[in-house]
């Protein structure tokens, strides 16, 4: 990333964090001036955007006009400030609903196609995908149960170190004698799970029917199935993946940006569970 961009993304950054929170509160106490909010019945599908929605909109739509001027480092800019509103959002918790993200993913996919041979540019807006797959984890649904409280019948087992798992070895409540791997103990960036070297579907390494929360962990090569993820940051190395039935729950993903790594953050964005890359 150029040094200007290191620079001024932590700024525009914390300049947005403000804005979101202004307007959050401008938002309420005009809802409360309302009269008719209190009495009226307001559709789904009439809902207002809010703003922050609005200015990640005009943020790509600018982008797009940079490009038709043949400005790309200012269309650069511009997915970058879309990328940082993303961001905002999930770190100020503000109410998204599943309907935007197939719209926010489509403008994402139109503004790429205008530059499809250019590496960078799509870098900038592999980013983008990444931080909206972040903020649809940080969504849990209100008629939901929610993912990130513990199984009921809750059997906790703690580690402070990676656990290693041998080729055709299957990882799950009988083996690791709980349901609920709890590895918060350990760094943000340490493993918790090591499979086999070679990290191919191959070696037949299953994990499967438990809850993982904290740490970190790469995805490729393992069979997942009934996996919850809490709080994990997730890692994905363009290899073989299989996710059944996985959730991901306030986790964060280091997603390379290449075509694997976009089909991956584009279905965590839309809130698929089921993925199979290979």
């Amino acid at each position: 990333m150029p040094v200007y961009a290191r620079i001024t993304i932590p700024i525009l950054l914390i300049l947005l964090i403000g804005r979101l929170a202004w307007q959050s509160v401008h938002s309420i106490r005009g809802a409360s001036l309302s009269p008719a909010h209190s009495t009226a019945t307001i559709s789904p599908a009439a809902a207002p955007v809010a703003p922050w929605q609005r200015d990640f909109s005009d943020s790509l739509d600018e982008a797009s006009q940079d490009i038709s001027s043949g400005n790309i480092s200012a269309a650069e800019f511009a997915v970058d400030r879309a990328e940082s509103i993303l961001t905002a959002a999930r770190l100020q918790g503000l109410d998204t609903q599943p309907p935007f993200f197939m719209t926010a993913l489509a403008a994402l996919d139109r503004v790429a196609q205008e530059r499809p041979q250019d590496d960078r540019f799509f870098d900038h807006v592999a980013q983008a995908r990444v931080s909206l797959a972040e903020l649809r984890s940080s969504w849990v649904d209100p008629a939901g149960a929610d993912a990130a409280d513990p199984p009921a019948d809750l059997h906790p087992v703690r580690i402070a170190a990676p656990r290693e798992i041998a080729a055709h070895e299957t990882l799950g409540p009988g083996q690791l004698y709980g349901n609920y791997l709890d590895a918060t103990l350990m760094p943000d960036t340490a493993e918790i799970l090591l499979p086999p070297t070679t990290r191919s579907l191959d070696d037949a390494v299953r994990v499967e029917n438990i809850t993982i929360s904290g740490a970190a962990q790469t995805l490729d090569g393992i069979h997942w199935r009934n996996v919850t993820f809490i709080g994990t940051r997730l890692r994905y190395e363009s290899g073989e993946l299989d996710l059944d039935n996985v959730r991901f729950v306030r986790c964060r993903f280091g997603i390379p940006s290449d075509e694997r790594g976009a089909r991956l953050a584009t279905a965590l964005a839309l809130g698929q569970s089921s993925i199979t890359i290979q």
